[in-house]
C-alpha cells in the first residue's frame, strides 16, 4: 500500500542517444527557398568525444544528408565513409574511417537539404494572404518536443544543451528572426542577405527557433526596474495587422519585469520577440527570445475581441514568459518531467494575470479553466500520474494534457497555499539559481522548497506526482456533534474503485472551515485512511471541507451537512470558490454513483439567486454534461431543458441584451452565457431575439452586440435558426478583416446547426482549404452537443480517417483531439464496442490514451444513465417539469 512516505524515484528506461558524443556549440546556416518551399542548410557542430568510436549518431528526420566531415582538433577533416539514415529512431549514422579518441574534441560538419513542409512542424511554411488578395507564405519553426531534427542534424534531447550562432540567408527584401539579437546583415549575392544573430546562451534544441518573412512589428521596452535594464519587446505580424497586437505587447512589458521580480533574476536575453504565425497547431511555444503564437493567442482587436478572449491572451503571454525562466533557463532533463515546465508555467502565469488583472479573478476561474478540468481527466482509469515514464519520442506528445497542465498546477497551487506563497517562491529562486542554464528535476525542486519552508515537501509531495488519481472524502459526523471522521479512497468517474485500484494514501490538507470561524483550519491533515478531526458540527450551521477549494479531491458529506450548505448557499454565506467546489463535487459524486444525480438537481435549487459568472460557468458545464448524458432519453431531456429554463431564462431577462456602463469583463460574459444557456434550453423569447440581433447585425447593424454577446447569439442563431443564418455566419468566418477570435467563434457555431444538411455542409467545410489545417476541430466541436448527429460525425471521422491520418502525420495527437471530439459524448457500451473494433487493426500508438480515455467516458455515462435513468425522469416529473 503507498502511503505519504517518500517515494522512490522510479527507474525508466529511456531511448536515448549515444552518449559517447556530445555536442557544445552549433553553427547553423540556412538558406529558405519560400518559392519552392525547400531549403539547403550546413551545420558545424563541436562535439567532444567521451569514448574512442569510428560513429557518431545524431538525430535527422526527413533531411537529406549530402555530406558530412569531422576535423578532430587541427587535423584535416575525414569525410564520412557511410551516412545511415534510420527512419524509425529519427537518427543519422554517421560512419569514419578513422578512429575518433576519447578525450579529444572535434568539428562535425554536414551539408544537408530539406522541405518547409506543411505538417506545421520542424522548419515549415504558414499560408497567408496579402493586402492583395495574393497567397503567400512564410517560414517558421515549432520543434518542441522532438521535430528540431526535422529542421537540421542535432542531438535533440533536453539535457544536450548547448550554444548557437544562427544565420539565415534570405531574400533582401524579408524579414528574419532568430532567438537572439541580430549581429549583423551582409549582402549574399543574386538579391539574398545573410543574417546573422549573436551568440544564444546555453540551451536545449527544442527552444530554438527561425521565422522568414513579410513581417512588420511594433515595440516597447520594460521598466528595466528587476531587470536592471529595459528590454526591447516586439510584437511582429504578417502585414497589416501589428496594430492587433497592442495588447499582448502592454502585458509582455509588465510581466517581463514582474516575472524578473518574483523569479529573482534577470530575464537572460537582449531582447524578448513574440510572433503570430497563421498555420501553427499548438496556442502558443516558449523559444527562448522569440516566442511563436497562433494568431488567437496574441492579438486583439481592442473594439471587437470579446474579454474572454483578452483574457486568454493575457493568459497565454505570462504562461510563455513563464517558461523562459522555468523551461528555458532551467529545463526539464527528460520529457518524464514536463510537468515541471506545464504545470508551473500553468500555476504562475495565472499568479501574473492576478498581478496584472485583479478584476479578472483569475484564481477563481482557476476552479473551472484547470482545477475541474484535471480532476475530470484524473478521475479515469485510463489517467496516468503528473511525473509520467517516456521511453521514446512517440510517447511524449500525449502527456501534454491537463494531467500535466492543469493537475500540475493545480498540485503547485495545493502545496503553494500550506507552505506560503513567500515561502514557495523563496524556493523556486533558489531552484532557479542552482539550476541556471543546467536541467532538473522534480527533487530538485522538491529540495529547494523544503529548504525554503523548513517542511519535508518531498514526504507529501511525491505521492501526488508519482500516482495516477485523487481521493474522494467521505465525511461521517460522530455522536456528541464535535468530532467527525474523514476517509479517503481513489475517486473514480466509474464507480467504486476496487481494493486494487485504492492502494494510495495521499496526503490530504483538510482545510475545515465552520459557520462564525474567521479562518479556516489549516493544520488538519488526513494522511491515513480514515482519521478523527474536531468540527463543532452540531453548533455551527454549517461545515465545509477544503475551505476555497484548494485540494485535488472530491467531498461527500452526509445528507443533513448537505442541507446545511444548501441553506447557506441561498443566504449568501459562502464565498464563490466554495459555491463552485461543492456544486461541482456533487455533479461528480452523482456521475460516479457515490450520490444520486437527483441529489445534485435538488442541490442546484439553492443557486436559484447565484450572481456571479463563475459559478455560473460551472453550473452550465455540468448541466451541459446531463443533458449530454441524457439526449437519446426523449421524454425526459425536454424536462431537463425545462428545468434549465427556469435556472437562465430569469437570469437572461435580468442582464438583458446590452451592456451597462461600468460593468466588468465577468458581468458581460455572465450575460453571454444566459442568452446561449437560455436560447439552448429552448427559451422561444431569447432565440428569436439572437436570430432578430444576428440578422439585424448582418444588415450594418454593428451596435446589436457587444464583443462577448455576439458569440453567444452566433450559436443561438444557428441552433435555432435555418440555412440562412447558417450562411450569413460562415461567411463571417470567411471575411479575414474580422477578427481572429470572432472568425474563430464564428467557424465554432456551425456546428450547433440540427438540420442534417447543414451538418452535412460543416463536415465537408472544415475538410476544406478554407480552414486551416490547426482549426478543424473548431469546425466540428459543437456537432457532439446534438444527440442525433453524433453518429454523422463519427461517421466522418471514419470516412475520412486515412485523409486526416496523412495530414496530421506528424502531430498524431491531434488525431486524438479529433477523436475526442467525434466519439466522447456518446452512450452505450455497443457503441464503444464499435469504436474499439473501428481502432483495432489501425495504428493508435501516438493517440491511445486518447483513446481509451474515450471508451472508458463512453462506458462511465453510459453506467451514470442506466444507474440514476428512472430515478430522474421521476424526480422531474414530480417536481412539475
Amino acid at each position: 500500500m503507498s502511503s505519504s512516505a517518500p517515494a522512490q524515484k522510479p527507474v525508466e528506461e529511456r531511448e536515448l542517444l549515444p552518449a559517447n558524443v556530445t555536442p557544445t556549440h552549433y553553427e547553423i546556416l540556412l538558406a529558405p527557398d519560400l518559392e519552392a518551399l525547400t531549403y539547403s542548410g550546413k551545420v558545424s557542430i563541436n562535439v567532444r568525444i567521451h569514448e574512442s568510436t569510428k560513429e557518431v549518431v545524431l538525430h535527422s528526420n526527413e533531411l537529406e544528408l549530402s555530406k558530412a566531415t569531422l576535423a578532430v582538433g587541427d587535423a584535416a577533416p575525414q569525410p564520412a565513409s557511410r551516412i545511415d539514415l534510420r527512419k524509425e529512431d529519427e537518427t543519422a549514422h554517421l560512419h569514419f574511417a578513422q578512429q575518433l579518441e576519447a578525450g579529444s574534441e572535434a568539428t562535425l560538419v554536414i551539408e544537408f537539404r530539406g522541405v518547409l513542409n506543411d505538417l506545421m512542424v520542424g522548419f515549415y511554411r504558414s499560408r497567408y494572404t496579402d493586402a492583395q488578395g495574393t497567397d503567400k507564405f512564410m517560414a517558421t519553426t515549432q520543434f518542441e518536443p522532438t521535430d528540431a531534427r526535422r529542421a537540421f542534424p542535432c542531438w535533440d534531447e533536453p539535457t544536450q544543451k548547448a550554444t548557437f550562432d544562427v544565420t539565415l540567408r534570405v531574400d533582401e527584401a524579408l524579414t528574419a528572426l532568430s532567438n537572439m539579437d541580430v549581429a549583423s546583415e551582409t549582402p549574399a549575392g543574386d538579391g539574398l542577405k545573410d543574417v546573422r544573430f549573436n551568440r544564444t546562451p546555453v540551451m536545449s534544441t527544442y527552444l530554438l527557433a527561425f521565422v522568414v518573412g513579410e513581417l512588420e512589428f511594433i515595440e516597447a521596452h520594460t521598466s528595466g526596474k528587476h531587470n536592471g535594464r529595459p528590454i526591447p519587446c516586439r510584437v511582429y505580424t504578417t502585414p497589416g495587422k501589428s496594430a492587433r497586437g497592442k495588447f499582448a505587447l502592454d502585458v509582455a512589458v509588465q510581466v517581463l519585469e514582474y516575472f524578473a521580480d518574483v523569479f529573482g533574476i534577470a530575464y537572460a536575453l537582449p531582447k524578448l520577440d513574440q510572433i503570430a504565425i497563421n498555420d501553427f497547431e499548438s496556442g502558443a511555444m516558449e523559444n527562448w527570445g522569440l516566442i511563436t503564437y497562433r494568431e488567437v493567442a496574441l492579438l486583439v482587436d481592442e473594439a471587437s475581441s470579446s474579454s474572454q478572449a483578452r483574457q486568454q491572451v493575457a493568459y497565454v503571454v505570462s504562461h510563455e514568459l513563464a517558461h523562459q525562466w522555468f523551461g528555458n533557463l532551467v529545463t526539464m532533463e527528460w520529457w518524464s518531467e514536463l510537468w515541471l515546465n506545464e504545470g508551473f508555467a500553468t500555476w504562475v502565469g495565472t499568479l501574473a494575470v492576478d498581478h496584472v488583472f485583479p478584476e479578472y479573478h483569475i484564481w477563481t476561474q482557476f476552479l473551472v479553466d484547470d482545477l475541474n478540468r484535471a480532476l475530470a481527466l484524473d478521475a479515469l482509469r485510463s489517467s496516468h500520474p503528473i511525473q509520467v515514464p517516456v521511453r521514446r519520442s512517440a510517447d511524449i506528445s500525449q502527456i501534454f494534457d491537463a494531467i500535466s497542465y492543469s493537475k500540475g498546477g493545480s498540485a503547485i497551487r495545493m502545496l503553494s497555499s500550506y507552505i506560503g506563497l513567500d515561502s514557495f517562491l523563496a524556493g523556486v529562486r533558489a531552484y532557479l539559481q542552482k539550476h541556471k542554464y543546467a536541467n532538473a528535476s522534480t527533487q530538485d525542486l522538491w529540495s529547494a522548497l523544503s529548504d525554503a519552508s523548513g517542511v519535508n515537501v518531498t514526504e507529501f509531495m511525491a505521492i501526488w506526482t508519482r500516482t495516477v488519481g485523487y481521493p474522494v472524502l467521505t465525511v461521517q459526523e460522530l455522536p456528541g456533534g464535535a468530532q467527525i471522521k474523514v476517509q479517503q479512497d481513489r475517486y473514480l468517474s466509474a464507480g467504486h474503485a476496487s481494493d486494487d485500484e485504492n492502494q494510495t494514501l495521499w496526503w490530504v490538507p483538510l482545510r475545515i472551515k465552520a459557520a462564525g470561524a474567521e479562518a479556516c483550519n489549516s493544520s488538519a491533515v488526513l494522511t491515513a485512511r480514515s482519521a478523527v478531526f474536531d468540527v463543532p458540527a452540531a453548533e455551527a450551521k454549517w461545515y465545509k471541507l477544503n475551505h476555497d477549494t484548494v485540494g485535488i479531491c472530491r467531498v461527500k458529506y452526509s445528507p443533513s451537512a448537505v442541507a446545511s450548505l444548501a441553506a447557506a448557499i441561498a443566504k449568501g454565506e459562502l464565498g464563490i470558490n466554495d459555491r463552485i467546489g461543492i456544486i461541482s463535487d456533487a455533479a461528480a459524486l452523482a456521475t460516479s454513483g457515490h450520490s444520486s444525480t437527483v441529489d445534485f438537481l435538488t442541490l442546484l435549487r439553492a443557486y436559484s439567486n447565484e450572481t456571479e459568472f463563475v459559478v455560473w460557468q460551472e453550473i452550465s458545464q455540468r448541466l451541459d454534461a446531463l443533458q449530454s448524458v441524457w439526449a437519446n432519453e426523449a421524454e425526459a431531456i425536454g424536462r431537463i431543458r425545462a428545468l434549465a429554463r427556469t435556472l437562465y431564462s430569469p437570469l437572461a431577462k435580468r442582464l438583458g441584451w446590452d451592456a451597462v456602463s461600468g460593468e466588468d469583463s465577468l458581468a458581460s460574459r455572465l450575460r453571454a452565457l444566459a442568452i446561449r444557456a437560455a436560447g439552448f434550453s429552448g427559451d422561444a423569447h431569447v432565440a428569436a431575439e439572437a436570430r432578430r440581433r444576428v440578422n439585424a447585425f448582418f444588415e450594418g447593424d454593428r451596435s446589436v452586440f457587444n464583443s462577448d454577446t455576439q458569440r453567444a447569439a452566433f450559436a443561438v442563431a444557428v441552433r435555432t435558426g435555418g440555412r440562412a443564418e447558417f450562411d450569413k455566419i460562415r461567411g463571417y468566418y470567411l471575411d479575414t478583416a474580422n477578427p481572429v477570435d470572432q472568425r474563430l467563434a464564428a467557424l465554432s457555431s456551425l456546428g450547433f446547426a440540427t438540420d442534417a444538411a447543414l451538418v452535412d455542409d460543416v463536415l465537408t467545410f472544415a475538410l476544406s482549404e478554407r480552414v486551416r489545417n490547426q482549426d478543424l476541430h473548431q469546425a466540428i466541436a459543437a456537432i457532439n452537443t446534438s444527440g442525433s448527429n453524433r453518429q454523422r460525425l463519427w461517421q466522418w471521422y471514419c470516412d475520412n480517417y486515412a485523409v486526416l491520418a496523412a495530414r496530421y502525420r506528424a502531430s498524431m495527437n491531434y488525431m486524438g483531439i479529433l477523436l475526442r471530439l467525434s466519439v466522447a459524448e456518446f452512450t452505450g457500451n455497443s457503441r464503444a464496442d464499435e469504436i474499439e473494433a473501428f481502432f483495432a487493426a489501425r495504428d493508435t500508438s501516438k493517440f491511445r490514451r486518447v483513446l481509451d480515455q474515450s471508451l472508458e467516458k463512453i462506458r462511465a455515462n453510459t453506467r451514470w444513465l442506466e444507474k440514476d435513468r428512472s430515478d430522474v425522469a421521476a424526480w422531474l416529473q414530480s417536481n412539475n417539469y
